[in-house]
């Protein structure tokens, strides 16, 4: 049988029952573009979380030795550093280090009068942040009077900026008073101006942000006692010699932890192993269950047309001939599905990156690597070639003498 005639034949039985072709290409679908979807999330994170970290322009982050960065990024509590302003000003006097700033995070509730109250992130800088902060709208922050030597006694300024997610969920604007406190009790008592908008540092939590005087922050939260914050960024003069800093920096101060750009990145990838391992069972899941429902749908079909098959047997049709219409069939409808998924990740990558730039601010999450593409091809072949064993080891199992007597 030459293969124009098994290709006619393959897809006439393709054609013959529309709905199961369908659902078996959905599931090596789902299967496929599962794993390249995930793929692309753990590459945007990796790649994303570089590129902010580089564009923050530090090198060397300086955080507590139990701090978890999920928690942190939360408002957590534990790993502060205490002491921070003195901290940032003994390590500006290595002459290696341009720029040292302490940076407080915490949960506050903030909310326009008559509005309700939302719990939105907080994060504080010594004066104005430095060469971090670009503004769209309005002045930026100035000097931090409150601090005053680590007396906390200063003319509190009442001045905050926010990013546009915070601007848009708290419905306010550039000159506009705002109620914040650690409490919903507190926050009725302190009121804020708005003074600037800022998206500058909106890629270091998923949230809505505003932005404070450290000092005020410190003592609005509670960690004023102690000047304690949450990590410390640090900038070099010598990007290249970010490794040595780094060691000289970790000698000096061993109760802390120091982390470069990269191992910061590597350090909140370990602390959401659960996430990541629970995301690959998923995709996992989606393959194997996949891969099931073609052979389930390709073994349902088969003993459905067993008479026929049965019949081309007797027809002189050889047992190669049968088994490869059987396995063809089985492998083209799982590469259809594969070719589908790789065509159609691209749009559904961007899709997804617009939803998470709306939803949380995060721009480029899922970034595709032609690797990715290959690999979700690989994964739709194996299910093509396992799925056509499995058929052709149903089909060489058909007695074709007792079918037949039986009928």
């Amino acid at each position: 049988m030459n293969i124009i005639m098994i290709l006619m034949i393959v897809l006439r039985n393709i054609a013959h029952n529309k709905f199961r072709t369908v659902i078996s290409i959905a599931g090596v679908f789902i299967a496929v573009i599962s794993a390249i979807l995930l793929g692309s999330i753990g590459n945007g994170l990796l790649v994303t979380g570089e590129k902010t970290l580089d564009a923050s322009t530090m090198q060397i982050w300086l955080t507590g030795k139990t701090i978890d960065l999920q928690s942190q990024y939360l408002g957590g509590n534990e790993g502060k550093i205490t002491e921070s302003h003195s901290l940032s000003k003994d390590l500006v006097e290595n002459e290696n280090i341009e720029w040292a700033s302490p940076v407080l995070t915490e949960i506050v509730y903030a909310y326009k009068e008559g509005d309700e109250p939302k719990a939105i992130f907080g994060l504080g800088l010594e004066g104005t942040g430095g060469p971090m902060v670009s503004l769209l709208k309005g002045i930026g922050l100035t000097s931090d009077s409150h601090f005053n030597n680590g007396l906390y006694n200063g003319p509190w300024k009442r001045e905050v900026m926010v990013d546009a997610r915070a601007a848009k969920i708290l419905d306010i604007d550039v000159g506009d008073t705002i109620n914040i406190g650690k409490t919903l009790t507190e926050a009725q008592n302190q009121k804020f101006s708005i003074v600037g908008i800022t998206n500058s540092l909106s890629s270091f939590t998923s949230g809505p942000m505003i932005v404070f005087y450290l000092s005020e922050l410190q003592e609005l939260t509670g960690n004023n006692y102690y000047d304690s914050v949450n990590l410390v960024m640090i900038r070099i003069k010598d990007a290249s010699k970010v490794d040595q800093i780094s060691k000289e920096i970790g000698s000096k101060y061993p109760e802390y932890t120091v982390s470069t750009n990269r191992n910061l990145i590597k350090k909140i990838a370990r602390q959401n192993s659960t996430v990541l391992a629970s995301a690959f069972s998923i995709v996992l899941l989606a393959v194997v269950m996949g891969t099931l429902l073609v052979i389930n749908i390709m073994l349902l079909s088969l003993n459905e047309r067993k008479y026929e098959i049965g019949i081309l047997k007797v027809l002189g049709f050889s047992r190669w001939s049968i088994f490869k219409i059987a396995g063809l069939e089985v492998f083209l409808i799982c590469l259809t599905g594969g070719i589908l998924a790789v065509y159609l990740s691209i749009p559904i990558s961007e899709i997804l990156n617009d939803l998470v730039y709306k939803m949380v601010g995060f721009n480029g999450l899922v970034i595709i690597d032609r690797s990715f593409l290959y690999f979700g091809m690989g994964i739709a072949i194996i299910m093509g070639l396992v799925t056509s064993f499995l058929a052709v080891m149903r089909i060489d199992g058909i007695n074709t003498a007792e079918l037949l007597r039986g009928t």
